[in-house]
């Protein structure tokens, strides 16, 4: 599923949602200098559903026979809101400029420019007269041409470094979320007092999130990822070193800020190394990479926690995100200060 909503502007990838909140309003006009609070803090907004799952999962579920039916209600709902606030959404007026729809574009902007000054009550600033001009208008490209495109060598760089955070994020992400309420109970807790602990966790993510969103645009995105790369890391190998309940929630919480904040970092540089023409492709491409990490970790955590332990397991698990965080300071691309025009010149 990944990679088939990764082949256009498809509301079924997320990444892909998040390259359109993150070009400007005007097709003409720079990024935002905003743009990656913006977008770092719309992700932030995942863990939001994070703790409401799990206070779903510890309230709603035990309280009946059927309580897990219950469950499935409640999380049916924001779908279903989610299908009619779509209805809404505006299609990103660098992308239709990008496919020579430029009236749409204009629709849209106009439109956009009545609500903030209506909003405002203020007159929106002039244009600079040295706007960038937009990208040239491209027909279609389908999966194997992308790739093709993403793996050229202009490309190949930007491609394999954003691959390559995907894929070390969501494998320590979902190696370790998956497994801890496991690890609370072979330390003698309770599987729905394993729950209660979980929640705590996942209540870190908020200030993960929303730090690192503020971070993005005061460290440039690319430094922000490797700083919360490295955090996650030494919370892994501070994880892995502690055996009683407390110190296992107080270090989980502490890897959950990191993990979560550094997704925040990912979401809003993704969509800025790749051309208009192709973001959402390769916004979601890489995230649809980052997906086999999710389904590695789990299983390789359960396979070798036999011969090496959960601490084991757990301190190879870091050692994988400084992998990440020295690939990615190294080899990474700094977006701080730069048009998406002048980024995506570069790729040309």
């Amino acid at each position: 599923m990944r990679f088939s909503s990764a082949r256009g502007c498809s509301p079924a990838s997320a990444p892909a949602r998040k390259a359109r909140s993150s070009r400007p309003s005007s097709p003409s006009s720079c990024r935002p200098p905003d743009a990656g609070w913006f977008v770092g803090a719309l992700a932030g907004f995942f863990s939001f559903g994070y703790v409401t799952a799990a206070l779903i999962g510890r309230f709603v579920v035990p309280a009946a026979a059927d309580g897990w039916r219950y469950a499935q209600l409640l999380t049916a709902v924001p779908v279903i809101m989610l299908l009619w606030w779509r209805r809404s959404l505006p299609e990103s007026p660098r992308f239709l400029v990008s496919q020579g729809r430029t009236a749409e574009a204009d629709a849209v902007v106009d439109a956009i420019e009545k609500r903030v000054q209506s909003a405002t009550g203020r007159p929106l600033p002039p244009i600079p007269a040295t706007a960038p001009e937009t990208e040239r208008a491209r027909t279609a490209v389908g999966l194997f041409g992308a790739l093709r495109f993403l793996w050229s060598r202009p490309m190949a760089a930007r491609t394999a470094v954003t691959w390559l955070i995907w894929f070390v994020i969501t494998f320590s992400y979902y190696g370790f979320f998956s497994w801890i309420p496991t690890l609370l109970v072979q330390r003698g807790i309770t599987v729905t007092k394993s729950f209660e602990f979980s929640i705590i966790i996942y209540l870190a993510q908020i200030p993960g999130y929303f730090s690192a969103a503020w971070l993005c645009e005061r460290a440039d995105r690319k430094n922000t990822i490797a700083i919360y790369l490295a955090g996650a890391a030494v919370s892994a190998y501070w994880l892995s070193q502690t055996s009683t309940p407390l110190t296992i929630t107080i270090a989980g919480a502490v890897l959950s800020f990191f993990l979560n904040g550094t997704y925040a970092g990912v979401y809003a540089y993704t969509p800025e190394v790749f051309p208009t023409w192709i973001r959402a492709t390769g916004a979601g491409l890489s995230s649809a990479f980052g997906r086999i990490g999710s389904i590695l970790a789990p299983s390789l955590i359960g396979l070798f926690s036999a011969s090496l332990g959960f601490a084991g397991v757990f301190g190879h698990h870091g050692g994988i995100g400084h992998r990440g965080q020295a690939g990615t300071v190294i080899f990474g691309l700094s977006t701080a200060g730069r048009s998406l025009e002048d980024l995506s010149a570069r790729a040309q």
